[in-house]
């Protein structure tokens, strides 16, 4: 028997470690651990953002009345993360090691006010209205692939 309770589980917590591991790495100017933080955080959130922006806000969209919770702001907090990771790209190649220090920090705290966010309203809501759906999302969040019309972050990930 399926329950209704937190059928949409996201991993938001890898996310949150990963951040902790990236302010260790440039606590210690470790520039190699940073870049590889940052490369897997960017491609991990990449999938992650366009899973809900792709899969999940628009079938909650598509259900859901006026009234109920807007997915704008959980899109403009996206479009918020990608400019710092952004910034973050140019203070990590620039090797500006307080800037990222600032940078990782203020995205960290971001990230974990939008997945509290996300986690104490959105999901909650949208397993409830989304219930009758709930086999058909999964399978299209497992079988995601990202795509050319998912969102671009204009960002350049190479291994050095």
């Amino acid at each position: 028997m399926k329950s209704t309770e937190h059928w949409l589980v996201h991993e938001h917590t890898q996310f949150e470690a990963l951040m902790r591991e990236g302010l260790d790495a440039a606590k210690i100017a470790d520039w190699w651990a940073i870049e590889q933080f940052y490369i897997k955080l960017v491609e991990s959130l990449r999938y992650h953002i366009a899973q809900e922006e792709e899969v999940l806000f628009p079938a909650y969209e598509k259900n859901c009345e006026s009234s109920h919770m807007s997915t704008l702001a959980l899109y403009n907090e996206h479009s918020v993360m990608v400019d710092f990771f952004r910034k973050l790209k140019k203070f990590i190649d620039s090797r500006l090691l307080d800037d990222t220090c600032d940078c990782i920090e203020a995205l960290e705290l971001l990230l974990i006010e939008h997945n509290k966010k996300e986690e104490d309203t959105f999901l909650p809501f949208a397993s409830r209205l989304l219930f009758d759906d709930r086999d058909i999302l999964q399978l299209q969040l497992q079988n995601f692939v990202v795509t050319n019309k998912s969102r671009h972050w204009g960002i350049e990930l190479t291994e050095k």
